[in-house]
């Protein structure tokens, strides 16, 4: 069966929280074909980010039925990719061009559920060194409480050509 029967049988049979989140997933493969997105996960994610100052990133993402777990909320591990990701994206835009930067160590706090109509992380340097950056990251829900606080250690590799 080729994937557009399967779209369709699928389509077909779904209950409309199953088609709702069908169509999530399917705007995220439009938001990676397009470049909104520079990776599945952040598109799958619906992933926005703004760098506020040199040393700070602001990533959002909505809270969606594809991030959330078994109990209605956002799951930890989404959470935690949020982390990584934010972090990430600010460590990449602080190393030369030719380097890139890789996660070696990361600790999570999670101090509230994760419940609201988005969550914004903000990540922020600790420590920028030649061959290693220690990144903070906090998640906030969209009443502003705190879900998630993180620290993280990325080492810096050179890039493969």
């Amino acid at each position: 069966m080729d994937l557009s029967h399967q779209w369709t049988s699928f389509l077909e049979n779904a209950t409309e929280e199953e088609q709702e989140v069908a169509a999530l997933f399917l705007e995220s493969m439009k938001r990676k074909k397009t470049g909104e997105n520079g990776t599945h996960i952040g598109a799958l994610m619906g992933v926005t980010s703004k760098f506020q100052e040199p040393n700070i990133l602001k990533m959002t993402i909505p809270n969606t039925e594809l991030l959330q777990n078994s109990l209605e909320i956002l799951h930890g591990g989404i959470t935690a990719t949020l982390l990584d990701s934010a972090m990430g994206t600010l460590a990449f835009k602080l190393i030369p061009e030719d380097k890139a930067a890789v996660t070696t160590e990361m600790k999570i706090n999670y101090v509230a559920k994760g419940i609201g109509t988005h969550f914004d992380c903000v990540a922020s340097v600790i420590h920028q060194g030649s061959k290693l950056l220690v990144m903070e990251g906090k998640v906030y829900r969209s009443d502003h409480t705190l879900i998630a606080h993180a620290t993280g250690s990325f080492f810096i590799i050179p890039k493969k050509r």
